[in-house]
């Protein structure tokens, strides 16, 4: 056989010869999945060089069990910035793959894997477990499996906002929770209940809430119909949940943060354009993608011992806490 051109794998899989050169050059531009398939039969048919085989790659598995924390957000969009930056700087092809509770992922253990593990739990761990490859778990952290992980400091951050409230002269202090449950939340909450027990406190009420901002602010406006006594304060475990929490507030004739203050998780553009503009905690959104593919690439290189990577966070003050 003569040799391979991008025309004859375009003929083949049944696409143009742009979708073709995109596909090999891992550009923007085509489906992920379409993009992979295009790949193989490329190196069925002998057209990837030994050269093209040597370059480093990893597959980015991003993890909706619901959807309804892991959804097109600020925050998702750098985290994902990050992680292709890096992929970028570091010459390293990267493959993204959207995989949904339920499917099967048996044909996307190949490589190394980079799972994005924020709405997972312990079950949905099965298919990642003796794949072959190194898999680092991203923005999720499960302390008894034998997985790496990059994560938030999720304890410290539920602790920092629990102390800056107390500090801003707070006692009666709730949080405002998931009704989703994840890892992340309940690490928040750990923290928080552990900086308010350290100053002979205890969480005033623990709301639950669907993680959206729709979500959160039909929930909160049916809790405060039951008239609930309030606590003075919130901490929210994430910005989402702080804004539509803040809605129903106002909505229901509260003054933020006259009559309630509030502190959201994740600092995310939202906090400075809602009114009061919301104090939060911090995340730098971006360092977690890269330092995530940094720590793979040497899980690659051999480095196999289990690591857990928690990155710290910070309060920032804005208008939502009022000095008591």
């Amino acid at each position: 056989m003569g040799r391979i051109r991008l025309s004859d794998i375009a003929e083949a899989a049944g696409v143009s010869t742009a979708s073709v050169s995109n596909a090999l050059n891992h550009k923007m531009g085509i489906n992920p999945e379409k993009a992979e398939e295009i790949r193989q039969l490329a190196a069925q048919m002998g057209y990837l060089v030994a050269e093209e085989d040597k370059r480093k790659r990893m597959r980015f598995i991003v993890y909706k069990k619901h959807g309804k924390v892991v959804m097109d957000t600020a925050f998702f969009a750098q985290l994902f910035e990050g992680v292709q930056d890096e992929c970028r700087r570091l010459s390293c092809d990267l493959i993204i793959n959207h995989v949904r509770a339920g499917d099967d992922v048996s044909r996307l253990t190949d490589m190394p894997l980079l799972v994005l593990a924020t709405e997972m739990d312990h079950g949905d761990l099965d298919p990642f477990r003796n794949v072959g490859h190194p898999v680092l778990l991203l923005d999720s952290d499960f302390r008894y499996e034998p997985f790496s992980n990059v994560t938030i400091d999720n304890c410290e951050a539920g602790y920092m906002a629990a102390k800056h409230l107390v500090a801003m002269g707070h006692r009666k202090i709730g949080f405002l929770d998931s009704a989703l449950t994840f890892n992340n939340m309940e690490d928040r909450f750990a923290g928080f209940s552990q900086a308010l027990a350290e100053r002979g406190l205890s969480p005033f009420s623990r709301v639950k809430l669907e993680p959206t901002v729709e979500g959160a602010n039909r929930d909160m406006r049916a809790y405060l119909v039951k008239k609930p006594d309030l606590p003075t304060a919130f901490f929210a475990g994430n910005d989402i949940i702080a804004v539509g929490v803040s809605m129903a507030l106002k909505k229901a004739g509260y003054r933020l943060p006259g009559d309630l203050s509030i502190i959201g998780m994740d600092d995310m553009p939202m906090c400075q354009v809602v009114e009061p503009t919301l104090s939060t905690i911090r995340v730098d959104k971006q360092r977690l993608g890269s330092t995530a593919v940094a720590r793979l690439l040497q899980m690659m290189d051999g480095q196999t011992q289990v690591q857990r990577t928690r990155l710290g966070v910070g309060v920032i003050e804005r208008d939502s806490v009022l000095s008591l």
